[in-house]
Formats: structure tokens, sequence, C-alpha cells
């Protein structure tokens, strides 16, 4: 039986013409066109949760302390129940500031958790309000962390600021629809392959028939009309479930500022050529109180 919707609008050799195509996919939520788009879908119920967790990050340190770095973890901090696994980070702002150092201060964060080997520039994340920069940004942020704050020499301050707002570039509507999904392989289960046939079986309710089912006419399978088989199979041309994953996983769940809280560190650096004029054997004490805004977007959330 043909895997292909056949109509007067689809012809029979859909397939081929969608591998032919396949190539314009696009995840960007925009209205029909000629070319295979993602469209955007409905809003699902979802139980997401939020909060701010408001951290004081203060202590007394010495000028090799804050030259080799101060790190804060955000799970020492007494806050209350917070979400498992990932969330997104709506917001940082800083509610005061008090520094009696004489030299600059960068404090940056491990946002979306993205591990020490990559650069938060390619994160995939950008910063609404704008990343800060500093000379030597290379020394004072550790690879997998993020420039939240440049505190200036002896700043004291109580006005509330924003540093970091999320713009993923990823729409919101695909963030509360694909947010529990996890990347690479995990996308697979419940696709099986055979070997030497160019198709796969597809579990009825995996999130690919559902990207396929929204772009059916772009895409020339219409998986409603589908026969399931074994009352929970729908048999799919392997070169489209690939394309369709490969564009979910790249375009979409690569892009999300997804943050584990329980992991959230803020680390806080002097440049060493300021930090050099400071008096050996003095400490120096450093207060700063931050407004971290999060919230849930589904309520399985991949860790």
């Amino acid at each position: 039986m043909s895997i292909v919707k056949k109509s007067s609008q689809t012809p029979t050799n859909a397939v081929s013409a969608t591998e032919a195509r396949m190539s314009g996919l696009s995840l960007e939520p925009i209205a029909r066109v000629e070319e295979p788009v993602f469209v955007a879908p409905k809003s699902e119920p979802t139980m997401p949760g939020s909060g701010i967790l408001h951290l004081n990050l203060h202590g007394v340190y010495s000028a090799d302390e804050l030259v080799n770095g101060v790190t804060w973890h955000a799970s020492d901090f007494d806050c209350g129940a917070v979400p498992e696994g990932r969330v997104i980070v709506d917001q940082i702002t800083s509610e005061a500031i008090g520094s009696n150092v004489a030299s600059n201060l960068m404090v940056s964060a491990n946002l979306f958790n993205s591990g020490d080997d990559t650069h938060y520039l390619q994160s995939g994340v950008t910063n609404a309000v704008g990343w800060v920069t500093a000379g030597g940004q290379s020394q004072l942020v550790p690879l997998g962390y993020a420039p939240i704050i440049s505190i200036m020499p002896n700043e004291y301050s109580r006005s509330s600021t924003v540093h970091y707002r999320p713009g993923s570039g990823v729409d919101d509507g695909l963030m509360q629809r694909y947010g529990h999904l996890s990347t690479g392989e995990n996308l697979r289960k419940n696709i099986v392959a055979f070997p030497g046939e160019d198709y796969y079986y597809v579990a009825k309710d995996h999130v690919v028939l559902d990207i396929i089912e929204r772009n059916w006419d772009a895409l020339g399978q219409d998986v409603p009309h589908e026969r399931v088989r074994e009352g929970n199979w729908i048999k799919v041309s392997d070169t489209l479930v690939d394309k369709v994953l490969d564009e979910l996983n790249s375009k979409v769940l690569k892009h999300m500022p997804l943050t584990d809280l329980a992991g959230l560190n803020f680390k806080m650096k002097a440049d060493k050529t300021l930090a050099d004029y400071l008096e050996e054997g003095k400490d120096y004490p450093v207060s700063l109180t931050l407004a971290v805004s999060y919230r849930s977007i589904a309520p399985e959330i991949s860790a």
C-alpha cells in the first residue's frame, strides 16, 4: 500500500516529489507557502511553574581569590522548592550592588548548562538586552558561562537593572509544544527501521507525525488518512522522517534557552591587569543581590 495520500491534490509520486523539496523545509511558524514550512502549533494545555530566585551573592575575598574566580552555586541558597529539570530563565536582574574593590569585576553564569566546551556566542541563544563585554573576555568568562554583569570599581547601587533576557529566535509556541523533548538520538525512540527498506514504522503518537500532519500539504503525506498497522505503527518514508527530525533537533531544540536551576552557578572574576594594583593581604567585601525569574514550559521538561 502506498504511504502517500492519493487525491486530486496529491500526485501518486508524492514521496519522490517530497524528497526533491525537502531541502527547503523550514521550521518557521509562518503561513502556507509553496516551500515546506513548520506551521505554528496551536496552544496546548501545560502546567507551567514560574518563580523568582532572590540570591544574595556576597563574601570577603583576597585579590588572588578575585583573580582566580569566586563561584556561587544557586543550589546552596535556601530558595524553597524549584522545578526539577530544565526551565527557561526569563530574566536576570541586579537589585543591589556593593563592591569595595578598586577593579572591574565580571559576573557570569552557566546559563543553558551547555558544558565546559561551548562558547556562549555559539549556544544559539542571544541576550535581548545585549551581552556585556570587556577586554580579556576569554580570561574573565569561562567556557560554558555567559557574561551577565560588569561591576565597576567601588560600585554601589540599589537600583533594579535588567542584565539578561533571552532572545533565542525560537517561537514561543514551538517551545510550549516541543520543549519537553530531548535532543539527538532520543528523538528516534519509537521509530523502527528495516534494513534495505526506504521507510520507517513510526509510533502513531510520535512528534514527527504531529509535524508531518501540520505540514501535510507541503510534505505530501496526510497522516490521519494513513492505515495504522498493528494498532500503533504508521509507515513513513525514511527520507521524510530523517529530514523532519533533523530540522526539529537543529532549528528548535538545540536553540532553546533551557537551564537546570539545580546546576546554575555564578562566577565572579577580576581583570588581572587591574587587580595587580590591589593591596596584598587585604580582604575586599563584595555583595550582589540578583533576581532570577524562571518558568517551566512543560511539566516533563527533559533533564
